[in-house]
């Protein structure tokens, strides 16, 4: 004959309960895993961060006014929409998501992808367009002790650091100066069209060659950007020591006489490239001429590119905290505590059953008078 269980309700209540409490905790219950290099890329966050304060307090000291509606963090690394020293249109939503210390961390893991070693020389090539990626740059490079050979071309695109007392040759020197950094440009060239700033004004570019001139770098200056070009490469090798060479070729904007053309720079992918030397290119700039000596290229041009693919902020509402975000460490549930939760709700549910099974061997010796009868 068919007996329910004569269990009470109040154990399944509590079962219930037990397994409600035992999911929340698993759910609750986190982990934080550290990426690769973390000590390192919380070192180059910060040193960014030292650097963007470096930077604003000298800007502040001299004088030089910082838009608040343009640069709301006020950081005074957003210049103007023109000048005479502007050469290209610029995103300003560009210049603004770069201002994130945490941008240095970006380029730690790209070096370490290269396998940069510390004592490790590479060539550098960029602008005045957005000194808050150039900042970044010089971050991870001086924490990871590399020794980079750069030449700059100095003119810059819109909301860059295009103000004339306040080229990316100032920055660099507040830095220099400051001891924050042991290098520096070791050239710069005007840019913009043909890497002589065709199109500029004559005051324009003589505001330019009188950055130069107070920041003490020498000018690379030929007949055209073909004569820039082959200037630029006898410059690097120069400054390389004998029996060494170039570990990578470090691209940052879209310096014509890094790129070659404007529709190369549009081709040729961001990121690590190794090779760039099997196709032909019409014009060949810095890149091309690194990567046909086997130098691998990091190109790194589109900033919003790059915290899409990090999971960096595009829109800085509030100064980031340097060493925080996923390119540092990411948080996964805790396996340990979700496996002794399961194993709790298991043992929980086995005593349920065999107390119920205890219950009802118990009820069917129970002898029913009735029956009797």
């Amino acid at each position: 004959m068919y007996r329910p269980s004569l269990k009470s309700g109040w154990s399944l209540i509590i079962l219930m309960v037990v397994a409600v409490g035992l999911f929340v905790l698993a759910q609750l219950s986190y982990v934080t895993i550290k990426t690769e290099n973390y000590e390192t890329k919380v070192a180059s966050a910060k040193l960014m961060q030292a650097f963007m304060d470096t930077i604003r307090t000298e800007i502040l000291h001299s004088g030089i006014q910082i838009d608040p509606i343009d640069d709301p963090l006020l950081t005074g690394l957003i210049g103007t929409r023109i000048s005479s020293i502007t050469t290209d249109r610029g995103l300003l939503s560009e210049k603004q998501a770069a201002l994130n210390p945490n941008l240095a961390a970006v380029f730690v893991e790209e070096f370490d992808k290269l396998k940069l070693e510390p004592g490790d020389y590479v060539a550098v090539g960029l602008t005045g367009s957005n000194p808050a990626v150039n900042l970044a740059l010089y971050a991870a490079m001086q924490t990871m002790k590399l020794k980079p050979v750069i030449i700059t071309s100095l003119s810059s695109a819109s909301y860059g650091a295009n103000k004339e007392q306040l080229t990316w040759l100032d920055m660099e020197s507040m830095l220099y100066r400051s001891k924050m950094i042991n290098f520096k440009s070791s050239y710069a060239s005007l840019g913009g069209a043909e890497d002589l700033a065709i199109g500029l004004t004559d005051n324009g570019i003589k505001m330019l060659q009188e950055a130069m001139h107070r920041n003490i770098v020498p000018q690379i200056i030929g007949a055209d950007l073909q004569e820039n070009i082959e200037i630029r490469q006898s410059a690097y090798q120069d400054q390389l020591p004998q029996e060494t060479r170039y570990k990578a070729f470090i691209n940052i904007g879209a310096g014509l006489a890094n790129v070659g053309s404007e529709p190369i720079a549009k081709v040729i992918p961001e990121g690590i490239n190794r090779k760039l030397a099997e196709r032909e290119y019409e014009k060949e700039g810095m890149i091309i001429l690194m990567s046909k000596k086997n130098v691998p290229v990091l190109n790194f041009r589109r900033v919003l590119r790059w915290t899409k693919k990090y999971d960096l902020p595009s829109q800085l509402l509030e100064k980031p905290i340097a060493g925080e975000g996923t390119v540092f460490s990411t948080k996964v549930h805790n396996i340990m505590i979700s496996s002794i939760c399961l194993f709790l709700l298991v043992v929980a549910i086995v005593l349920v059953i065999v107390f119920d099974r205890h219950d009802r061997r118990f009820m069917a010796n129970i002898v029913d008078p009735d029956e009797e009868l």
